[in-house]
């Protein structure tokens, strides 16, 4: 057992606390998950939306389970959650479904604080590392739209935090926590699976040196597989119902074909450009230079080898596992790792104040909070600088009503309502009997979700239309309107007449 700590960390968590630090921990986690909330429920999203995140949305409104996508993209602990939102009937369902990455981004915050306060009992420290992560760009997004990976980042940050704590204390209460915690971020993205085996090892080490009995290493493997459970009984239930074993295995572990990217091996220097882009773009400030410090000399810095050797692993996988996923919009996956940086952000502020004289402190701080400060505002400007160096020239999309640099480079998506307008238009011009055509099916989960919202029961939305039923449509009067997937240039042609462009959609018309 360890029994030794550096100066950086207390012996124990006391059961009695004369200093009313653990009192204060809490009012200041409270306060920090407030001001959290309440800065990402002010600039989240309140309507339909693009992409994974209109398709989330639109599942939880129809109540379907199963992501066509296969297993893997099911998420069934957030679709949960947000079936519980929508059913509260507080707010307008796209809105109640993005409070739920909302409130999760704000757990996060307030958990990076205690990670970090717990390790170095420095308040400066634990401040400006829930603050560096609170305002990175990819995070502060995915706190504004309904996206699973702000819950992944409250569920892991929960577990470093009761790995720190076990540590400190030795209690096995704050390992099986950790377990747990590790079981639900399984049942909401199975990337919470990648440190799995890290507390395994965890567990069986502490096991080996006998610190925790038999018993603690099955109540951990019980709460694990109960936190799983949802995600585990989803697989199961779709195992019965198809009785095919080798698919359903492929789609819990891949999706629907995505088994090559998973499972790549390949590592391109274009990729590692761009995964550096956008750890600059998450902290034009001092977390990362001082988070390097903090990895550095965190033999120095973090006395516990068990909580240093896992934070160390958990990094390293994290980072490996995005680096060579060729996926675009693998900046979304970047987000535990972004926790570990910040934990060890702070770890890093906290040697550095120790170390630093008075005057050395005080400049430092100064330029902390006044980079932290900057940052919202280097955002605000972001997209009309990136727009000015046409950083995006060869990647528009040119969706409709869609400005792709906000839609990219701003963090607060309360400002980016390109998909709620295109939709809204796209039902309007169609009415109850009309067709709508969808070029794009990242678009088509809005269109389908106004469709669903404005009880449309005879509107079709399809991704083709054949030249005869056009033709009947167009001699009753039916609407057919086209959602292109580039505003400026639809890939179909009309099937008859010719397309009418109405705002950034299309209306067919007859040939006179």
């Amino acid at each position: 057992m360890v029994n030794s700590f550096s100066r950086l960390e207390l012996p124990a968590l006391p059961s009695a606390d004369p200093g009313g630090k653990t009192r204060t921990v809490c009012v200041a986690w409270f306060a920090l998950f407030t001001a959290g909330f309440a800065l990402y429920a002010a600039t989240a999203n309140r309507g339909a939306q693009w992409q994974d995140s209109g398709n989330h949305i639109l599942r939880i409104v129809t109540q379907e389970p199963v992501n066509p996508l296969g297993l893997a993209l099911s998420h069934p602990l957030h679709h949960w959650l947000g079936r519980f939102a929508v059913s509260l009937n507080l707010f307008e369902p796209c809105f109640a479904v993005t409070l739920v990455s909302t409130l999760a981004a704000a757990i996060a915050v307030a958990n990076t604080f205690g990670c970090v306060f717990t390790l170095t009992r420095q308040w400066p420290a634990a401040l400006f590392a829930a603050l560096s992560l609170a305002i990175a760009h990819t995070f502060w997004q995915m706190a504004t739209l309904t996206e699973t990976y702000t819950f992944a980042a409250a569920l892991f940050s929960g577990e470093c935090w009761f790995l720190i704590l076990y540590a400190k204390t030795r209690r096995p209460v704050y390992l099986w926590g950790t377990l747990l915690l590790n079981g639900l971020g399984v049942s909401n993205h199975l990337l919470a699976a990648l440190t799995t085996p890290v507390l395994g090892v965890v567990v069986l080490h502490e096991a080996w040196r006998k610190a925790i009995r038999i018993r603690d290493v099955a109540a951990a493997a019980g709460l694990w597989l109960l936190g799983a459970a949802p995600y585990g009984c989803l697989v199961l239930s779709e195992w019965l119902r198809t009785s095919d074993y080798a698919g359903t295995i492929r789609s819990t572990l891949f999706g629907q074909g995505f088994r090559n990217e998973v499972l790549n091996t390949t590592l391109s220097a274009r990729e590692l450009l761009l995964s550096a882009g956008f750890l600059a773009l998450n902290f034009p400030n001092l977390l990362l230079p001082v988070a390097a410090y903090g990895i550095i000399r965190s033999t120095r810095l973090i006395s516990s080898p068990l909580v240093r050797r896992a934070l160390l692993a958990g990094l390293l996988i994290h980072a490996v596992f995005v680096l060579r996923y060729p996926m675009w919009d693998r900046y979304t996956f970047f987000l535990p790792m972004y926790v570990i940086l910040s934990i060890f952000g702070g770890v890093g502020v906290a040697g550095f104040l120790d170390r630093a004289s008075g005057a050395r402190r005080a400049v430092a701080l100064v330029a902390a909070c006044g980079l932290l400060g900057l940052t919202p505002c280097l955002y605000a400007v972001l997209p009309d600088v990136a727009r000015h160096w046409k950083v995006l020239a060869s990647m528009e999309r040119h969706k409709p009503y869609r400005d792709d640099y906000v839609y990219i480079f701003t963090p607060w998506s309360i400002v980016e309502r390109s998909a709620e307008r295109m939709s809204r238009e796209a039902v309007a011009l169609a009415g109850a009997d009309g067709i709508i055509i969808v070029e794009d099916g990242m678009a088509e989960f809005a269109v389908r979700y106004q469709a669903l919202r404005a009880d449309y029961d005879e509107l079709q939305i399809v991704s083709s239309l054949p030249a005869e039923t056009a033709g009947d449509a167009v001699d009753a009067h039916r609407s057919v309107v086209l959602v292109p997937a580039n505003r400026e240039l639809p890939r179909i042609e009309p099937p008859v007449g010719a397309w009418q462009r109405v705002g950034d959609l299309y209306l067919l018309v007859g040939m006179p």
